[in-house]
């Protein structure tokens, strides 16, 4: 079951610091949980890569802020 208020928190996320500070606040330090996360705020894409590293994190962090998977997704 995910916490829907820390999704609302990351959907009003603009930098990638404000993503880091919104799991912070609420201890979350798995990146795979944080990436299920951002997945779930940005609508479940399906995303072809392993989702379990830091850099699978930030590489998501990215889309998400960025908006990227929504261009993707078109």
């Amino acid at each position: 079951m995910f916490n829907l208020s820390l999704i609302a928190k990351l959907k009003k996320c603009k930098t990638g610091e404000e993503v880091d500070a919104v799991f912070t606040s609420k201890k979350i330090t798995d990146y795979a949980k944080r990436i299920e996360y951002i997945r779930k705020a940005m609508g479940n894409p399906i995303l072809g890569f392993g989702n379990t590293s830091y850099s699978d994190y930030v590489t998501l962090r990215s889309m998400f802020i960025t908006d990227s998977a929504r261009i993707l997704m078109k």
